[in-house]
């Protein structure tokens, strides 16, 4: 039957106790809905839980002395002062007439007596026998006349019953040990048995393990840091009373390989060295005659993970000249750069960087026969564990490429070499991926530009799974009051067909100034505390009314005359008195309104004709995403867990870990430039005149040879004819 579970906060005593009143009042039960009725506004609701009624227990345990005699005692705990009965049988087909029975116990259980339960089969004498520590009793058992061949289906025959005391214990819960042997007449004796009964003030009807979580994700793969899941375990009486016994309670985990249990059976946990992950893995738990499992999902990383570099070729870009650090090696340039470029003010040429993420998908065995693999939310899902093994992250060679702060890959140098994810528990690669630094050259085509007012954040359940939650952030680009700012996004495009923001590389290598097309709108000044310029709302008005210049750093300037990169020119509308939501009916975008909109812009993208600003994957997707919008509503989407913390907490003083997972499968495959809804056309965005790459340079040569060639074999050939034709 469904019950559900409320909770209370209420003020303590001086002690911090709970009042006997509080008790009363927020200890109701309210089984299924129908308390539904009652007023529970002080009360905050926990969950719904099935109760089920569970198997009745055995009465008696069986303890076999040998294949002949077989003692049953009760199973379930005594008190001080009840009488325990124990019935001794014997097996049906056994052919012994005459068996010698001893029983010895400690000190505070009396033996009371034996009686035959067969007085017609079998004579029945004991003597006892009384120490300083322990008690011993004899039962001499004869049978006197020959076995029934009655059709009962049972195994044994009751031969004698005897009866014990439990005059006194110390504890208020324990065992008294009685220890069994039975002899046999010129055959000799069996080996001594031992048995167990249960001794408690208390009417215990279970025990029940209890976890802060029934989930674990086994991090400690990737980090080498234990993650632990704590664990209570209480009892419960027959009249509904529960104490902790977690102190008390023995446990053992069903498999080491998946999931461990402390010393203490206090907590769970994982610490790196397990093969592999379950559903529901099993670890039980004992109290006394008591057992209990506790189901526990392990999940665990799948190796080998994936690391996702947006552009795995890195190329020196085309006159972005940087100072030369003294600690590094300086890069070489092309033969075509004169003397002056390559070597003027300590300068050399600025490599691309690229941005890195390492992904993976948490996986664990289903626990029916077969072991099916199971995901975690999903097989769709992929997480983004980046910052759980940066400091695991390395380059082969670290004089060709450097990672920064294990999320951008930096080239230093032409060559090629592997990046790799070690395993902090060993000597295993987790996973790699090849980079190349090239020789060739490539020229920033276009700076894309977006200026941000804020940002609005929606959130929707995921139709995927009931899980997840679906994080929609919109970039909003209306000014609506005077004086509002805005923040300057930018990315640049080069001819390779990669595009990157631009706050990967370092502030210090490049400098943007912008400038108010119409100062009675917008505004631009300089933040010093961003670096990056600011628009201020003036006036009403639209349009594309701020550019944007990107200049190499001052240090390598080589005249007066600012050498600029790229030109940018972003749209800004003025409107005072209304909000973003305001701007265009239907403001308060619903879940299949965004999703249009996401698949609208991926569609607009597709038919681009030939302005292709994804790069040459869907790999590319997250840099541009990086600033929160890439179009005048575009949008950044993901998916975190749903209040859950399957990770558990950790025995270190790190922190609790922060997984945030993220469904790639829904990013475009294509990046739009701002245009469109932002009032921005294709000529909006100012491309930077620039000079032909020696790949260019061939093929126009060659084309020239060809048409000379052709020009010549045509005049040979007319004049041919002309001499042909006189003759």
């Amino acid at each position: 039957s469904p019950v559900e579970l409320y909770y209370t906060v209420q003020p303590g005593d001086e002690k911090g106790e709970c009042t006997a009143e509080d008790i009363r009042k927020g200890n109701a039960i309210r089984p299924g809905k129908d308390g539904a009725d009652e007023a529970v506004s002080h009360l905050r609701r926990i969950g719904s839980v099935s109760l089920y009624r569970g198997q009745e227990a055995s009465q008696l345990t069986e303890l076999r002395l040998d294949s002949n005699v077989v003692v049953w005692l009760p199973a379930k705990p005594v008190k001080q002062g009840e009488v325990v009965n124990v019935y001794v049988t014997i097996a049906n087909n056994s052919t012994v007439d005459q068996f010698i029975l001893r029983a010895k116990v400690k000190k505070g259980v009396n033996i009371l007596g034996a009686r035959t339960s067969d007085p017609r089969q079998w004579d029945v004498k004991q003597e006892v026998g009384n120490g300083g520590k322990h008690s011993t009793t004899t039962v001499l058992c004869q049978r006197i006349a020959p076995s029934s061949r009655n059709r009962s289906t049972s195994l044994f025959h009751e031969v004698v019953q005897l009866d014990f005391e439990i005059a006194s214990f110390s504890s208020l819960s324990g065992t008294q040990p009685i220890s069994w042997q039975v002899e046999y007449p010129r055959r000799g004796s069996s080996d001594p048995a031992l048995a167990e009964i249960f001794v408690c003030q208390k009417d215990l009807v279970a025990i029940v393990p209890l976890a802060m979580d029934t989930e674990i994700l086994n991090t400690a793969i990737l980090t080498g840091r234990t993650v632990a899941v704590p664990i209570r375990v209480v009892s419960i009486e027959e009249n509904s009373a529960v104490t902790d016994i977690s102190e008390s309670v023995e446990c053992k985990s069903s498999g080491e390989d998946v999931i461990k249990v402390s010393d203490r059976c206090d907590y769970v946990f994982v610490n790196g060295k397990e093969m592999k992950g379950k559903v529901n893995a099993l670890v039980n738990f004992t109290y006394q005659y008591l057992s209990a499992p506790l189901q526990i999902t392990v999940w665990v990383p799948r190796l080998p993970l994936q690391i996702d570099i947006s552009d795995t070729e890195l190329s020196q870009i085309k006159g972005w000249r940087v100072p030369v650090v003294s600690n590094k090696r300086p890069t070489r340039d092309s033969e075509d750069e004169d003397e002056e470029e390559r070597r003027g003010r300590g300068c050399t040429l600025q490599y691309q960087h690229a941005m890195v993420r390492v992904l993976t998908q948490f996986v664990a065995e289903d626990s029916g026969p077969w072991g099916q693999l199971r995901y975690l939310l999903g097989s769709d899902w992929h997480f983004d564990i980046t910052d759980l093994v940066r400091d695991f992250m390395k380059l082969e060679d670290p004089h060709i490429a450097k990672l920064q702060e294990g999320r951008i890959l930096i080239g230093r140098e032409v060559g090629m070499t592997t990046m790799q994810v070690l395993s902090p528990l060993s000597d295993s690669i987790l996973a790699e991926k090849t980079v190349t630094v090239l020789d060739d050259k490539v020229t920033i085509t276009d700076l894309g530009v977006q200026l941000v007012s804020g940002l609005s954040l929606f959130l929707q359940p995921s139709a995927a799974t009931s899980r997840a939650i679906v994080a929609t952030a919109v970039a909003q680009e209306l000014l609506h009051t005077p004086k509002q700012e805005a923040v300057v996004s930018t990315w640049i495009q080069f001819s390779d067909s990669s595009v990157t923001p631009l706050d990967i590389y370092d502030p210090k290598d490049f400098s943007l100034s912008a400038v108010s097309l119409d100062e009675a709108v917008v505004s631009v000044h300089q933040s010093p505390a961003l670096r990056w310029p600011v628009v201020a709302a003036e006036g009403e008005g639209q349009g594309a009314l701020v550019r944007v210049d990107m200049q190499i750093s001052e240090a390598c300037q080589k005249s007066k005359r600012k050498s600029v990169l790229a030109v940018g020119s972003g749209s800004i509308r003025v409107k005072f008195g209304q909000n973003d939501a305001d701007a265009e009916p239907g403001g308060d975008y619903d879940a299949d309104e965004i999703e249009n909109r996401a698949s609208d812009r991926r569609h607009k993208a597709s038919e681009q004709d030939g302005r292709h600003y994804g790069g040459s994957s869907a790999e590319r997707d997250e840099g541009p995403l990086r600033k929160a919008s890439t179009t005048a509503k575009s949008i950044l989407k993901n998916k975190v867990l749903k209040n859950n913390r399957p990770d558990g907490g950790k025995l270190s003083d790190d922190g609790q870990l922060q997984n945030i997972p993220i469904d790639f499968t829904n990013f475009p495959a294509q990046v739009d430039l701002p245009k469109g809804g932002a009032g921005m056309e294709d000529n909006d965005l100012v491309q930077t005149p620039r000079g032909l790459s020696d790949l260019e340079i061939g093929m126009y040569a060659l084309l020239g040879v060809f048409c000379l060639a052709i020009l010549v074999f045509l005049i040979n050939c007319a004049t041919f004819a002309l001499k042909y034709r006189h003759k």
